[in-house]
This record gives C-alpha cells, structure tokens and sequence, in this order.
C-alpha cells in the first residue's frame, strides 16, 4: 500500500540519494533540498510517496504569488514503483496546493525522451509550447508543457 505524507529533514539524504539514481545529469544537492523545504508551507509544497515506510517517490511546487504560474519542481518515482498510479497521484496534490495558492497555470519541463511521462501529463491537460536546448545536458532536450486553470 502507498502512502502519502510531508517530507521532513530526516527524510533529506534519501531524496538527495535518490535524485542521483533519477536524475544523473542534475541532481538536487542536499543544500538545494533545504532550500526548497524553507519554502514550505508558504511558496512550496513537497510530498513523499511511502511504501513499507520506505519513500518510493517525492514530488514538489513551487508557486511564487497568487495570480501567476506554478512552477512544478520535480516528480520522481523509482523504477520498481512506476504505472502504479503515485505520479498521478502527485500531480494531483501539486495541482490542488497550487490552486488553493491562487495559481493561475501550471508549468514543467520533461526530458523529450520520457515518453510515459510526457503522455501521463498530455492525459491530464498540459499542452506542450516550447523546447529548452540541452536542458537535461547535452543532447537532453526538454518539452516545457503548460496547464492553465481557467
């Protein structure tokens, strides 16, 4: 069974850990993890997926003021865990925070090789509108995708 709760510190060098299997080309550094936690609850919102009492995913926000874009900062789940429904499930808690923040849309960018991810946020609304270059790395192109909310 998953569950679903707020990270803590504690939780801190599991994610940093875990963003260098996901994420080899950027991973977040634990400085950067304790700077997206000061920003909760006010401009970010974060959610760790457990399993077991084992995190199996995290997933995090950010959104500035009222009346503009949310920025999603990241949705990872490991491998063995993935077509469980946990990044839908994430993508619902950052849609529902943002909103109830005033957001007016929502933004991300995705690696133009992660196809099922690409189709998991087609299936919920967000269009593709642009290219970032080498955004992942060299040669690591990223669709920048879009949801408004009006």
């Amino acid at each position: 069974m998953i569950t679903y709760r707020q990270p803590i510190a504690l939780d801190i060098p599991v994610l940093a850990s875990y963003e260098k299997q996901l994420f080899p080309y950027s991973p977040w550094n634990t400085a950067q993890f304790k700077e997206e936690f000061a920003g909760i609850p006010t401009t970010r919102f974060m959610s760790v997926a457990e399993s077991d009492n084992t995190i199996v995913g995290y997933c995090g926000v950010f959104v500035p003021a009222p009346g503009v874009e949310a920025d999603i900062l990241t949705v990872a789940v490991l491998p063995e865990y993935r077509r469980q429904g946990i990044a839908k499930e994430f993508m619902r808690q950052i849609e529902q925070w943002s909103m109830e923040r005033g957001a007016s849309a929502m933004m991300l960018e995705v690696e133009q090789s992660n196809e099922s991810a690409i189709e998991l946020y087609k299936g919920l609304g967000y269009m593709k509108i642009s290219v970032r270059m080498d955004y992942y790395g060299p040669g690591k192109d990223a669709f920048v995708m879009r949801k408004d909310f009006a």
